[in-house]
Formats: structure tokens, sequence, C-alpha cells
């Protein structure tokens, strides 16, 4: 019998949201179809959010638990709880409940009115954040924005209903440095948006320390334009350099003046020498990524899969960039 919905979500310190994720989402999952699963990935929680996960799968085997090997980070995890869904649709969502379960009905009501439509997207009517995480949630999407070809509205949300058409095509992005909300826009196909809802219970696993790096790496995995800044910047250096030193020396020729101040000289050459060391920084970035992606490690290991009462066998890569799975 082919399986109809897959419903994909991610555990992280998330014990206290399971069994109402799980009580809401089996709900809606079952005025839809009787054909469904619900995927929990844990991402290796240090909380008891996987023994509650395993606690579901052994009173109903439409749950599948997917524990990874270590944290890989939600958006890796994600597309690692991806590869393991079955169903011809496929429903992420977070399962900390600030997005309600119950969109999955009306997504998938949504999906019906057109049969064109390949995924279904949650966009917010208008943020509701404190002023310092709205700020910097702001700024990072405008810059991104600035930077990247690919651009990406702050508004939407993670809950979305794909098709397994578009559920695949993203499969084959297997770069290391997962940018999912780029990566979801970058895979184009025919995407349909409706209002959604979103409500902040003022906790967050990402720091800001975490933040900074995410946004380092969305910037650096979809745009070479840092780069090619570099590149103006110092043609912008080098060109008022010299207007200054041809500046300079008409003085010296034609009237006679000699301009001496050590406070000037040290601010130059302190501006040059932050000017360079930024720009050895950003293509060390690149460099970076790129050692990292040559590489080619696998975005996520798992430990073991549990359904039912039972640990099932991991299901073999198909290529060297898919998940290497083993059972632990």
């Amino acid at each position: 019998m082919m399986l109809m919905l897959s419903v994909v979500t991610t555990l992280y310190r998330s014990s206290r949201y399971v069994d109402a994720f799980y009580r809401r989402i089996v709900a809606d999952a079952e005025k839809l179809t009787s054909s469904f699963e619900i995927v929990f990935v844990n991402d290796a929680s240090p909380d008891d959010s996987l023994e509650m996960a395993r606690r579901l799968c052994a009173t109903d085997p439409r749950v599948k638990v997917i524990d990874l090997a270590r944290n890989f980070g939600q958006h890796r995890a994600l597309m690692c709880g991806m590869r393991h869904a079955g169903g011809e649709r496929v429903f992420v969502i977070d399962v900390d409940l600030e997005e309600e379960p119950e969109n999955l009905g009306r997504f998938w009501r949504a999906m019906d009115e057109d049969c064109e439509t390949d995924v279904v997207v949650g966009q917010l009517e208008e943020k509701t954040l404190p002023f310092a995480k709205a700020f910097t949630s702001d700024l990072f999407y405008k810059v991104f924005n600035a930077f990247s070809p690919v651009q990406i509205s702050d508004r939407d949300i993670v809950s979305r209903l794909m098709k397994r058409s578009y559920a695949d095509a993203l499969l084959q992005y297997g770069e290391t440095e997962l940018f999912l909300p780029a990566v979801w826009k970058d895979a184009g196909f025919v995407q349909k948006r409706i209002v959604a809802t979103k409500v902040y219970d003022g906790n967050s696993s990402y720091t800001f320390r975490k933040k900074l790096v995410m946004a380092a790496d969305a910037i650096t995995s979809f745009s070479s334009r840092p780069l090619t800044g570099i590149f103006y910047l110092g043609l912008l250096s080098s060109g008022t350099a010299t207007l200054v030193i041809l500046y300079l020396v008409l003085q010296k020729l034609f009237w006679g003046r000699v301009f001496v101040g050590w406070t000037s000289l040290m601010a130059a050459l302190f501006l040059i020498g932050g000017v360079i060391i930024f720009s050895i920084g950003v293509v060390g970035i690149y460099i970076a990524k790129i050692f990292s992606e040559v590489k080619g490690r696998p975005t996520s290991l798992v430990r073991a899969i549990y359904q039912g009462n039972c640990v099932r066998a991991p299901r073999a890569a198909d290529d060297s960039r898919r998940e290497h799975e083993w059972q632990g």
C-alpha cells in the first residue's frame, strides 16, 4: 500500500513538546488519510526526547524515530528525516508547537485546490518578536538578500507541505553546509504561500554565536559576491591611495608643501591593515568551505532507526553524498 503522508520533525531539547505534538498532528492527519507516518529525528538531544519518542513507537507503528550519532544541526537533521520519509506528500514542521500542527490540514486542502502546486508554505502576516530579536532577524535577512542571488522572505516559516517530486529535488542538494531556507527557494517548482501564525515562547536553541555562524555559512554558501566585493574594495583603496600620493607629489613640486603627521600615518596604516585582514578572512571562509566540500563527508550519521518494538536496519546510501548510515 502506498504511503500518502510523512510528517517530519526534529528533536532537540523537545521533551516537553513531544506528547502534545504527537496528539495534535495525529488528530489532524487522521482527518486527511489513514496512510501516514510520523518521522522524529533525534538530533542528539541532551534531554529525554528520544525516550519519549521511543515510547510512542512502542504504541503506534506509524511512528519512526531516527537517532543521529551526534548533533548535526536542525537543517541537516530535517534533510535526514526527509530521506527516510516514504510518503507521497511530506509535511515538515518544528516540534515546539510555535507553528500549529493543524496547519497540515490547511496546507493539504490548499494543495488539492491546484494540482500544479508542488509545495505549500506557511507565511506570517506580521512578525511579533521582541525588539532585539526582531532587529537581528531583519538585519540578517537584509544582509543575506543583499549578497545572495537567491532572495528569501523573513515571513516564511518552517512548516511546509511538499509533493514527493519536490522533496526528492531537495535531496539532490549535497553540500555539507546547508541553509534550508535558501535551498527551499533555490529549488524552484510551483510554491504556494498561505497565511499562517507562529507563537514565540521565548525559548530557542539558537544562541547569538550560533546565529552569527549560520549567517556567515548562509551568505558564503549561496553567493560569491563577498569575493567580488573584496576586489572592488581593493580597487577603491588602490585608486584612493594613488590619488592621495599624486596630490602630495604635486604639493611638493609646485608649492613646496610637505605634509607630516604621525597620527594620520598610523590611522592610514591601521585602516589598510584592517581591510587586508578582513579580506583575507573572507577568502579564508571560502577556502574552508571548499576544503569541507571536497572531503565529501556525510551530512549526517544515523545511529539507529526505531519503529515499533524493534530497531530497524538503516537504509543503505545509494551514492557517496547521501547519508552514510549504520545501526548502533
